[in-house]
């Protein structure tokens, strides 16, 4: 067996938090809400130009936010880091951000609304003025 990438990754909600999850990854992290297969549960899937990366899964019951699991964050690669740096300015959403080199790269930190953390890489990118830096350890807690 050869291993080819992610497929996806999974991250459950309640019924009550999918909207704002689904606006999250749509709004803030520039996904796509896309074709879902018919299930007996509801969710969605959010794609990156044809591939779904983001399953949404609704349980009943609220999970405890960043508690009993051994998932830690979803990593993405991404380019456009100050138009995500001016969205996350507009929602009033806070983060953290990191400088890398080498390779060069700017590495953005933040929680979803349900409190996954999401990592966004922007190799070879810096933000166009230093007032763009935004600390905040809450993002990455």
């Amino acid at each position: 067996m050869k291993i080819s990438g992610i497929n996806h990754i999974n991250i459950v909600v309640t019924e009550a938090q999918l909207a704002s999850e689904v606006a999250f990854y749509e709004q803030v992290i520039g996904l796509t809400q896309g074709l879902r297969a018919p299930s007996r549960r509801n969710g969605a899937w959010l794609y990156c130009d044809d591939q779904p990366i983001i399953h949404l899964s609704v349980v009943e019951e609220e999970l405890h936010r960043g508690g009993d699991t051994h998932f830690n964050h979803v990593a993405l690669g991404c380019s456009g880091l100050d138009g995500l740096l001016a969205a996350l300015a507009e929602r009033n959403i806070p983060y953290e951000i990191d400088y890398r080199s080498p390779p060069e790269m700017t590495q953005v930190f933040l929680l979803d609304p349900v409190g996954v953390k999401v990592e966004l890489n922007f190799p070879g990118e810096k933000p166009a003025t230093q007032q763009s830096y935004r600390y905040d350890t809450r993002a990455i807690a």
